[in-house]
């Protein structure tokens, strides 16, 4: 599965979307807690995003983050396009898996049907804590789901000696929702086009201006400090979405609804400094700032 983030930065509308490795999907559980499976397991790291943030209105219809610009009965849920991008869109749904919403006795999680799809339904509520392990439950005939409580999902993670452990990971929608880490883990499920997510480990902090990441990643700013993530290619000036579509040494800066790739340069003054631009600070990330023409 795919890690990926979004972050808002300040002062400049700036956000970010952080991708690690494009796997295979979310792994199932089995029933013995068997460790020997392949990982789609990704670390990732993440933040907020506000509605219209990024640069793409029509390719986020709503607010994942504050679960806002949605009908009655649908959550907003990031998505994969058609055009290979991310947005976010509107789905239709029994129950909201972060504030559930269920009968007591019940949680809502993602369910496994015989038909090849998976709903979002309130099913009977396990018991296995947040970290705890987990495996599938004894569930109903053309049902599967996992051993869980509520407001958690079993998830497959990469082990020291190779193999794969199944953890309860907390759902999310924003950092607020994560008691610890960040809600940064996308998770990938057969059956659905929702990329619902879960709190994962914070994001490795960086030197924007040394780009000490380990390769392939690069140094971007986010929302409280310079992380690492996924670099992109394009090239200052260049229209963009997120912060890490940019090539390193350059972020996405959107103003009145239109993202542009602009190069990173210091703040009061100092080097790198800017050429017929201006050099304006980012919030919450100390000298690092953008060339703004």
């Amino acid at each position: 599965m795919g890690a990926r983030l979004v972050l808002l930065g300040g002062a400049l509308m700036l956000g970010l979307w952080v991708a690690g490795c494009d796997g295979s999907g979310t792994v199932r559980p089995p029933t013995d807690g068997g460790t020997t499976l392949d990982s789609g397991a990704d670390a990732g790291d993440s933040g907020t995003i506000g509605a219209g943030d990024g640069g793409g209105p029509s390719d986020f219809a709503c607010n994942v983050a504050k679960q806002e610009g949605c009908a009655a009965g649908q959550g907003c849920f990031y998505t994969d396009l058609l055009d290979g991008g991310t947005g976010s869109q509107c789905f239709a749904g029994a129950c909201d898996p972060v504030s559930q919403g269920c009968a007591n006795g019940l949680r809502c999680t993602y369910v496994g049907l015989d038909a090849g799809t998976t709903e979002r339904q309130c099913v009977a509520a396990g018991t296995a804590a947040e970290g705890a392990p987990c495996t599938l439950a004894a569930s109903p005939p053309g049902q599967t789901y996992d051993t869980c409580a509520a407001g958690l999902y079993c998830k497959d993670e990469a082990q020291a000696d190779g193999g794969t452990g199944f953890f309860c990971r907390k759902l999310c929608h924003a950092a607020s929702d994560c008691g610890s880490g960040d809600c940064n883990t996308v998770l990938r499920l057969a059956g659905t086009r929702e990329l619902p997510l879960v709190c994962g480990p914070p994001s490795a902090r960086c030197d924007a201006f040394a780009q000490d990441c380990e390769s392939p990643l690069g140094c971007y700013p986010a929302a409280n400090g310079p992380v690492c993530a996924g670099q992109g290619t394009l090239a200052p000036g260049a229209a963009c979405e997120f912060s890490n579509q940019c090539s390193r040494g350059s972020t996405c800066v959107v103003s009145g609804g239109t993202g542009a790739c602009r190069t990173l340069c210091r703040t009061p003054s100092g080097s790198p400094g800017c050429t017929n631009a201006t050099c304006r600070a980012i919030t919450n990330n100390g000298d690092v700032g953008a060339c703004i023409p």
